[in-house]
């Protein structure tokens, strides 16, 4: 049974942050502000296609910013779930849903408070903690998967006798190491 340490938990934090900083986050917000673009009737006025993309841009820079602070707050939680999970041995699959559903529901409850304390300041959209719930949990899900993945690769091919080199330089030896 492989165990799992706070080297897999930052590992898996960090992937996420990429996943959700440069793909799941931007592809949110370019379809909410498209559809609220669109919905406004925007396409016809001389400011909306570079205003439109100016607000793309502003906000994937902030929630690329403020999804440091979700990492550091997952981080606990994700080395606890996955300390569980290799505990029981648990298929690929489950750590997939596992980790989306705890990155989807820590999203939510981090948007809540912001929402809570900030709300003055600004009018949140109505489904603004399920977008970003959507794209935590489908950013978790994803670097849940490409890390299982090549985690069973190597072992795979030390099952074959295939040497494998670390990214220290070193070679062989088994994963739990």
């Amino acid at each position: 049974m492989r165990t799992w340490t706070a080297g897999d938990a930052v590992e898996l934090v960090e992937r996420s942050w990429v996943w959700m900083s440069f793909v799941t986050t931007p592809v949110t917000i370019t379809v909410g502000a498209g559809w609220s673009f669109l919905a406004d009737g925007g396409i016809g006025r001389p400011e909306g296609p570079p205003a439109l993309a100016l607000t793309i841009v502003l906000l994937a820079v902030v929630a690329g910013l403020v999804t440091i602070g979700g990492g550091v707050v997952a981080l606990p939680c994700t080395y606890a779930l996955g300390w569980a999970l290799a505990r029981i041995s648990a298929h690929r699959g489950v750590h997939v849903v596992a980790h989306a559903l705890l990155a989807g529901g820590l999203a939510a409850l981090c948007v809540w408070v912001l929402e809570t304390y900030w709300s003055h300041a600004w009018a949140p959209l109505p489904a603004f903690r399920l977008l970003i719930s959507v794209s935590a949990a489908a950013a978790a899900a994803i670097a849940t998967w490409r890390t299982a993945r090549a985690t069973a690769a190597v072992r795979r091919r030390r099952l074959r006798g295939v040497r494998t080199r670390g990214a220290d330089g070193s070679v062989g030896g088994a994963l739990d190491e």
